[in-house]
């Protein structure tokens, strides 16, 4: 199973996303790259990438196009920033937690984009988690 966050897993995601029909059908007409952003990482991994790590991930009409592995130092932007600490990302993907929700109620924090527009993705929102669940559940 690869370790959250980590390059194979960032990797394992974009793949299981593009064999996903349900993403595939719910994501129609998203069209922007996203960046997650993981901060307050548990000591082991905070000495390997430092403050941050995240996953940049290229997201077309319901495929992803292109994943990346980023951590501190490395320079990346997106038109959406969704970031959290590491245990809420963990409640988030473990408790298949709806994100919309999680959102709403600042588990994990819209830092760049515009709201109303995840807001017309719900379903495909959700079965993001729900890929990102199994990527980690492996």
């Amino acid at each position: 199973m690869p370790t959250f966050p980590s390059s194979e897993w960032a990797a394992e995601f974009c793949k299981r996303i593009n064999k996903s029909e349900e993403y595939r059908r719910s994501a129609k007409g998203w069209v922007w790259p996203i960046l997650f952003t993981v901060v307050d990482l548990p000591d082991e991994l905070k000495r390997i990438y430092g403050e941050w790590a995240g996953i940049y991930i290229d997201l077309k009409d319901g495929e992803c196009i292109d994943v990346k592995f980023v951590f501190e130092g490395d320079s990346v932007d997106a038109p959406f920033v969704i970031t959290g600490s590491y245990k809420d990302w963990m409640d988030v993907i473990e408790k298949g937690m709806n994100p919309v929700n999680a959102l709403v109620r600042r588990k994990i924090r819209l830092v760049k984009g515009n709201f109303s527009t995840i807001l017309r993705y719900p379903k495909a929102a959700i079965e993001l988690v729900n890929i990102a669940k199994e990527v980690g559940l492996d």
